[in-house]
């Protein structure tokens, strides 16, 4: 899960440190709709066929920022019958549903690479 970076140079490769803590299984709530899903995004039940995140992690973004998840996840958890789109004010039927980031592990937290920052409202 942890990826690697080069180091200038003859530099050997280093792995990256985490910068956050995501639990997939904490509860979620839409920000246009405000349906809550008590166990986690249901989307994340699945593997993503847009950037390959195994079931029950978080989507991967080679620039950093996992707090979302990929639209192909989405549009295969509403195929599935695990979401409905939702009827919020979205253009393409996608719930706007964050993953919350921690700058701190706790128990069940999985650790990503992450340049966004940790919001303000978490505990």
């Amino acid at each position: 899960m942890l990826k690697h970076t080069i180091v200038s140079g003859n530099h050997l490769l280093r792995p990256a440190k985490p910068t956050r803590w995501i639990c997939t299984d904490e509860p979620v709530t839409c920000r246009r709709c405000h349906i809550e899903w008590l166990d986690g995004d249901p989307a994340l039940s699945i593997e993503c066929p847009g950037c390959g995140a195994e079931a029950g992690y978080p989507c991967q973004r080679p620039q950093g920022g996992n707090e979302r998840v990929c639209f192909q996840r989405d549009r295969q958890a509403i195929r599935n019958g695990l979401l409905m789109p939702c009827e919020g004010l979205s253009w393409d039927g996608r719930h706007d549903k964050r993953l919350m980031m921690t700058s701190h592990p706790h128990p069940h937290a999985i650790p990503i690479l992450s340049g966004a920052p940790v919001s303000r409202f978490t505990a």
